[in-house]
């Protein structure tokens, strides 16, 4: 080849050769663009879930029950360790981690395991920074949240989650689609040195609803450590109490004894209610002019037979009014008028006041209680359910009643959630109060009120009695009814349902104890109602004998 034709061919290997090169850069840069950073981010960004940022659940004055926090789960992949010890020694210091705990996950994990799955925020800055020191490998970082309990209080009601940070029970459970973060990953950049940066934008920016309860935190504080510490001198099996804005129907505390995740006893427990019940039956009978508060009603010389059935009383008076019936809490007091009102209306006045069906209050496993329908009831069973046997309810049901007779006669629709907020700002309110029926006369109020008090001051529920407060209510005690179908005489359900102050109440608070070690009857209920309402009002210093006079 010539001198001449080299030259050309040099001259065009220097023309395609750029040509090329740029049409290549074209191809790279446009139509192949997106595969390339996809590439690239993989090396160096990678998805994580975060196990799902949660929205807040806050009490009725915004103090916050429930928050999520940023915490760090570390781990160990064995393979890319270098200095075991060194790296052990660190992770164990840095993490709080017990050091033999690390050397039986080395030797029992085959590769990878975990050394702590929530390590916090102050943890995650020593842990990298020696590190970076150190220059460790095989340490893996993984960013997430946990969740934290600020107050301590309404755990049963709040719930819990499980390790992904997804609703396990309770509140967090059913409301679990509205307080996780709709995202379900971020894109994070791996340091080097393990640590995590963000993407901009992505740290602090979430979806996640807050959920508002109608509870009162302290309020709930005290109910829970008056119940607890009942609970604990009389060795009871379980107990709870609950305590309802008489008007609104908002329950501002609801503690249980002991706490068990996921229950929940003001709402899921059912019982016979005994003698609270009694209340009831006495209401429809004043409703339906069956009865005047005066009239009297022969004891029978303490045997009173109902279709073969003897029905006995603690006491041994000839003769009781109906407002001593209530007093003294008489069963053949109460049968007998549960038998002259009759099946038919008895029945009808339980299910005006909410019972045989669930109140709708929206927590878990609400129990609607057990009400059969009063054509399958015999003589013995109308008696019965006068004084609060073959009927089992719930206790928000039976605070609930109690806040009709409370307020004047209106059954108010049972609040828990008052409210859900958006992170746009939108608002949906829950607890906007309802009346769901109205179930007694003025009239009825008026000298059922008046019974009730007097009940408080005069019989069986002396123990409910404050200095500065008229208080109304019942006691109720039951043999308790076991998996063998009978009654156990020396296993009982001890009870007091009340409100105050008596003439237009502030609070409704229903106290149950269930297998108390000694027979209490209803009187020591009585006493831990008197305390949590007590503690209860000092929320409420508006709140007075003076402004709220019942009517002599």
């Amino acid at each position: 080849m010539n001198t001449v034709n080299r030259l050309k061919l040099i001259g065009i290997l220097c023309f395609f050769i750029p040509v090329a090169v740029v049409l290549q850069l074209i191809n790279l840069q446009t139509f192949r663009h997106e595969e390339f950073t996809t590439r690239s981010q993989k090396r160096v960004y990678k998805k994580t879930k975060e196990n799902v940022f949660r929205g807040r659940i806050l009490d009725r004055n915004g103090n916050i029950l429930a928050e999520s926090l940023r915490s760090y789960a570390v781990a160990v992949t064995k393979n890319n360790v270098k200095d075991k010890n060194l790296t052990l020694d660190i992770l164990a210091e840095t993490l709080h981690v017990n050091q033999s705990f690390l050397n039986k996950q080395w030797r029992d994990k085959k590769n990878f395991f975990y050394v702590k799955k929530n390590a916090t925020p102050i943890e995650y800055e020593q842990l990298i920074s020696e590190i970076h020191k150190a220059k460790l490998s095989g340490i893996e970082i993984e960013p997430r949240y946990s969740r934290i309990y600020p107050y301590g209080v309404a755990q049963d009601i709040i719930g819990s989650t499980n390790s992904e940070n997804i609703g396990f029970s309770g509140i967090e459970l059913m409301y679990n689609d509205i307080l996780a973060d709709k995202k379900e990953s971020k894109l994070v950049k791996k340091a080097r040195d393990g640590g995590i940066i963000y993407e901009a934008g992505q740290e602090d920016i979430n979806e996640a609803a807050d959920v508002y309860l109608t509870i009162d935190a302290l309020g709930q504080y005290f109910t829970e450590e008056t119940l607890k510490y009942y609970g604990e001198k009389f060795k009871v099996k379980n107990a709870f109490a609950i305590v309802q804005d008489s008007y609104t129907g908002e329950v501002l505390a609801a503690a249980s004894y002991p706490y068990r995740d996921g229950r929940s006893l003001p709402f899921q427990f059912i019982y016979e209610p005994g003698s609270t019940f009694k209340t009831i039956a006495v209401a429809a009978a004043l409703d339906t002019d069956t009865i005047k508060p005066n009239d009297k009603f022969s004891m029978e010389n303490n045997k009173f037979n109902v279709s073969g059935i003897i029905i006995r009383d603690h006491q041994d008076k000839p003769s009781l009014s109906v407002t001593e019936i209530l007093e003294v809490s008489s069963n053949i007091g109460a049968a007998k008028i549960a038998l002259q009102l009759g099946a038919k209306k008895l029945y009808t006045y339980f299910k005006k006041f909410g019972f045989g069906v669930k109140s709708n209050v929206n927590f878990l496993s609400e129990s609607s209680g057990i009400l059969r329908d009063h054509t399958t009831w015999k003589p013995i069973d109308t008696a019965k359910a006068g004084y609060g046997y073959t009927v089992s309810a719930s206790g928000v049901q039976i605070v609930t009643a109690y806040s009709a007779i409370a307020n004047g006669g209106a059954l108010m629709q049972a609040h828990l959630i008052s409210k859900i907020k958006y992170p746009s700002g939108k608002e949906d309110i829950l607890a906007t109060p309802m009346r769901v029926r109205e179930v007694l006369k003025p009239s009825t109020i008026e000298s059922l009120k008046k019974m009730l008090i007097s009940v408080v001051e005069n019989g069986t529920a002396k123990a409910a009695q404050m200095p500065a407060y008229k208080v109304a209510g019942k006691t109720g005690t039951t043999e308790k009814l076991m998996e063998t179908g009978k009654y156990e005489k020396r296993a009982h359900i001890a009870s007091f349902c009340g409100f105050v102050p008596a003439g237009k109440p502030r609070l409704t608070i229903l106290v149950v104890l269930d297998e108390p070690e000694k027979s209490l009857f209803g009187s020591m209920s009585a006493k831990i109602f008197s305390e949590i309402a007590a503690k209860f009002l000092t929320l409420y210093p508006e709140v007075n004998e003076d402004s709220y006079a019942i009517k002599n």
